[in-house]
């Protein structure tokens, strides 16, 4: 008995696997006893939607896949620096921890410009 799988269809798990390994590093790093953890996945969670969406649909993905690099990029790069303690990122000030209170609003910020401009790009091109 042979089982026919769509090559899209294991990439998609495999992706789906991507960002629950993003998620566990996030909660990793702030502590998965601290709840705040998931207020700093929400760019990831909402580039799993987007890319989700554009999925979907048959246009060109790239805006997507521009916040998802930019979104989540930023959100992974804030925590390693926290986690490796880079430039003094966790024991430089006594408000260091603060960032992580508008991260997600910046990501999700800097991911919608890249979103937009990935728009405007692929207009241009058409």
């Amino acid at each position: 008995m042979k089982i026919k799988v769509e090559p899209s269809l294991i990439s998609w798990r495999v992706r789906q696997v991507l960002f629950l390994l993003m998620a566990a590093f996030v909660a990793y790093v702030e502590g998965f006893t601290n709840p705040f953890w998931i207020w700093n996945c929400v760019p990831i969670a909402a580039s799993y939607l987007l890319l989700s969406r554009a999925r979907q649909r048959v246009t060109d993905p790239l805006p997507e896949i521009a916040f998802f690099v930019i979104a989540c990029g930023a959100v992974l790069f804030a925590h390693a620096a926290w986690l490796n303690d880079w430039g003094g990122t966790a024991t430089g000030s006594s408000t260091a921890g603060l960032m992580f209170v508008v991260l997600p609003v910046y990501a999700c910020v800097l991911g919608g410009a890249a979103f937009g401009l990935a728009v405007l790009f692929s207009r241009r091109g058409q």
